[in-house]
Parts: structure tokens; C-alpha cells; sequence
């Protein structure tokens, strides 16, 4: 646990800046953070008879559709820094952002299972398709809140234009960068988490022992730490506990945020956090698709919450 972690400091400068420029402006653009097909991330929904329109909706802000691609954000922004001198990647086509097709079909089963649970619980929803926006999550954790507000301002606007009462999230990131905005008083809809409506039974859940790594936002931020382990249990879920690793106080990151500007960086960081995992449990659950591409980098026994319970 005491491993020395290094840090290019110019180089973390650098991303910054072109993430600052190049992904705020394609945000203020077009409601996304890179170009992506989004009729393919609307995929999941299709034969699911969701409507399109609604005060109520489910909002997937693309987090599980395209986390592999956050995962690449390092990458994905050197090489916009090297092509487009910062331009707004709208202007760099469509070849350098595309999800790897399993993933996507993993993402969907997940979204479809979420959608089902809500369906069961009584929740009526609509869902955006291919007009989602994203939320503008990676700009107030990477502490541009000048440009956050900004981005905020036009994304309430847009989710008011469709007279859109209630937000359900589906994960920690949304959650919190939306709830960040009703704080600052620029979204007037009320925000929820999927895990606060759904309903469990002892015969949604299956597999063996696990042990929960916690999304730093939802358990040390949002306080959603006793509400997913309640979820997992009235699913009959199984969890280990160790008062070092899965502490409130004391347990890790996954280091999926700094890997927007420090791929090695967060590397580093998932396989110090797997090791400690597994002196708890070789099975780990994770609730945010960030932490789940982080950590099945070093342990092909990760699974998300939504993979047992579903």
C-alpha cells in the first residue's frame, strides 16, 4: 500500500488544458464530450417500449454506453491535441471515439436491467433516445467549474424545454454532478439515483460471496453507501467486509478520474486497489461503470452490481 506514485506534472498541465478547450467547446457545441453515434448508444431501449417523452426520465448520461472510452480519455486527448490544435472535436470526425461492440452490448443489458427493476417498482419514465445530453461530469470533477456553471446553464435548459420534472441517474458520476447544479441553484428538476426506487427480493440475487468496492462519489459524497449495501441484501447478495478496505474513511479509490489526464496514473492506482479487494474477496462488485473498467484491467472476477441483482 505504500507503492510511489509518480507524476508528470507537464504533462497533466497539457491534458488539462486541451480538455479545458477542445472537450468544453464540443460540449457547448453539441450536448457531448467527444463525437459518438448516438442512435448506437440509444440501442439498449429498442423493443422496450419506453416512451420518448415524459416529465420522468431515465437518464443514462452515456456513462455505461461509453466508459470504456472515458477509460481512453488520455489518449483520446493527446492525439485531438495533436491534430486539431485544440479545436473542438467536432471537427476531428468520427474515427477516433468508438466503443468496442461487447461493451456496449454489456452496457446494455445493464441499462435494460435497470429499466426493468424500475418498471417493477411501479416508475413510470421516458427516455431521451438519441437526444440525451451528457451531464458535464468530467468538467466539475477535474475542478473547471467556471466551465461547469456554463455547461450546466444550457444543459437545465434543455431538460426544462422538455418540461422535464424528475431526473432518474444510473450512476455515481451523474448523480453528483447534477445534484452539484441543483446546489448551485441551475437546475430546477429533482435528481434521483435509481437505487433509491428499486425494490429487491431475496431471488434477484446469485453467485457467491462478494466483496462492494465504493464509488468514491456515492458513498463518501452522496452517502449512498448503506442504500446500495441494503440493496444488495434484500437481493440476497452476500458481502464481505474488512474495516481497513471497505471503510468509509479508509478504503480506496479506483482511480478512474485522474486517468483523463494520467493513463499510467490510474493504472497504478486499480491494481493497488484489486490487490487490497482481494485479501477481502476474489468476487468484486462495483456500482459505476468508471470503476468497473478500472479494476477488470487487473481481475477478470469484477462485476457490476447490476450483473447479480438483474
Amino acid at each position: 500500500m505504500n507503492e510511489k506514485i509518480d507524476i508528470d506534472a507537464g504533462k497533466t498541465k497539457n491534458q488539462l488544458a486541451v480538455i479545458r478547450k477542445a472537450v468544453f467547446e464540443n460540449l457547448m457545441e453539441g450536448f457531448v464530450p467527444f463525437p459518438i453515434n448516438r442512435k448506437a448508444c440509444a440501442e439498449w431501449a429498442k423493443g422496450l417500449d419506453i416512451p420518448r417523452n415524459g416529465n420522468v426520465i431515465l437518464y443514462t448520461s452515456y456513462m455505461y454506453q461509453l466508459a470504456s472510452l472515458f477509460r481512453q480519455y488520455e489518449g483520446i486527448v493527446a492525439r485531438v491535441g495533436r491534430l486539431a490544435g485544440v479545436k473542438p472535436l467536432s471537427g476531428i470526425g468520427r474515427l477516433i471515439v468508438r466503443p468496442d461492440r461487447a461493451e456496449m452490448d454489456r452496457a446494455g443489458k445493464i441499462l435494460s436491467g435497470i429499466s426493468s427493476l424500475l418498471k417493477e417498482a411501479g416508475t413510470d419514465f421516458s427516455y431521451l433516445y438519441d437526444e440525451e445530453p451528457y451531464s458535464g461530469a468530467i468538467l466539475l470533477e477535474l475542478g473547471m467549474l467556471q466551465e461547469f456553471r456554463s455547461y450546466g446553464k444550457k444543459l437545465s435548459g434543455f431538460l426544462e424545454s422538455r418540461g422535464i420534472r424528475t431526473v432518474i441517474t444510473v450512476d455515481p458520476h451523474t448523480l453528483n454532478a447534477l445534484s452539484r447544479l441543483r446546489e448551485m441553484s441551475l437546475l430546477g428538476a429533482e435528481v434521483k439515483s435509481y437505487l433509491e426506487i428499486i425494490k429487491l427480493r431475496p431471488s434477484n440475487g446469485r453467485g457467491n460471496a462478494y466483496v462492494l468496492h465504493d464509488s468514491c462519489l456515492y458513498s463518501r459524497y452522496l452517502g449512498m453507501g448503506g442504500i446500495i449495501r441494503k440493496c444488495l441484501g434484500d437481493a440476497g447478495v452476500e458481502l464481505k467486509e474488512d474495516e481497513i478496505v471497505t471503510g468509509l474513511r479508509t478504503s480506496m479509490c479506483c482511480g478512474a478520474p485522474v486517468g483523463a489526464v494520467n493513463r499510467a496514473l490510474s493504472d497504478r492506482i486499480a491494481g493497488m486497489r484489486v490487490r487490497s479487494l482481494k485479501t477481502v474477496s476474489e468476487n468484486i462488485l462495483v456500482a459505476c461503470p468508471l470503476c468497473y473498467q478500472n479494476l477488470s484491467k487487473h481481475s477478470d472476477r469484477v462485476a457490476d452490481i447490476m450483473e447479480v441483482i438483474a
